[in-house]
């Protein structure tokens, strides 16, 4: 503050003005306990509130009517608690889990008025530039969306464009697409594996033969070890799609 503000706030606290800045500051500090009137506060501008906002360690943010209102009832003295500043927007959990609400299809969000969705969160409420938060938000959710559309279309037409061989490069089919994996996937569960070797079992259906027997037995040692694993990833990770994945590999042992 300049020494012109400095005076012109010792005038309105009816105290001496002459002396140099620091006997200026030194006698607003001193006087600091006092009580300052409205009035007096909206007389102020948004440098000097601020000052006395700082002397009194309190946020400096926010506009002339949010510094008085600060002023007013934030209390005096470095030593009031003014409870803990909210981070901002972009680094909240709050952000995070309105993002995801807005990226699923089915989240009642989608039928809600910002106030309902304001008020559906109470930390939403800590923030009074939410409905701009939203807004913005929403914008950037609608671009992503439409972005996976066109690269989801460009790959299609990629993909028809450029169709994959039958053969791999070392000359035999892809497992993931061949009828071999889910028949695997059933002899496996019905504990064939532990009845014949690799090779022995590669040699029950036509489709195994199409792989090579070193490679064949690497398929079988990946499906056992998938499907003894299955219980405990059903509970790590995944929970939902495991059990699918179980339950249509029973389906096809019943059938």
């Amino acid at each position: 503050m300049t020494v012109k503000q400095l005076r012109s706030l010792l005038r309105q606290r009816e105290l001496p003005v002459p002396g140099r800045k620091s006997v200026l500051v030194g006698r607003l500090k001193n006087n600091e306990g006092q009580n300052i009137d409205t009035a007096d506060y909206k007389s102020l501008n948004v440098k000097q509130l601020q000052s006395l906002l700082r002397q009194r360690g309190l946020p400096l943010s926010g506009r002339k009517r949010e510094l008085v209102e600060r002023l007013q009832h934030g209390g005096r003295g470095r030593s009031t608690k003014t409870g803990p500043k909210p981070k901002a927007w972009q680094h909240r959990e709050a952000k995070k889990d309105l993002k995801r609400s807005l990226l699923n299809p089915s989240s009642p969000i989608h039928n809600m008025t910002l106030e309902d969705i304001r008020n559906s969160d109470e930390r939403f409420g800590q923030y009074p530039n939410f409905a701009k938060y939203y807004g913005d938000l929403k914008k950037q959710v609608e671009e992503e969306k439409r972005r996976v559309h066109q690269d989801d279309i460009a790959a299609a037409k990629f993909m028809k464009s450029n169709p994959r061989s039958f053969l791999n490069q070392r000359g035999y089919p892809h497992w993931n697409t061949h009828a071999a994996k889910a028949l695997l996937e059933v002899d496996v569960a019905n504990n064939l594996h532990l009845e014949m070797k690799p090779n022995q079992l590669r040699g029950t259906k036509k489709a195994y033969k199409d792989f090579p027997p070193e490679v064949f037995a690497k398929w079988v040692c990946r499906e056992v070890s998938k499907q003894k694993t299955a219980q405990f990833w059903a509970y790590k990770r995944n929970k939902r799609g495991m059990k699918m994945y179980l339950r249509e590999i029973a389906e096809r042992v019943v059938n």
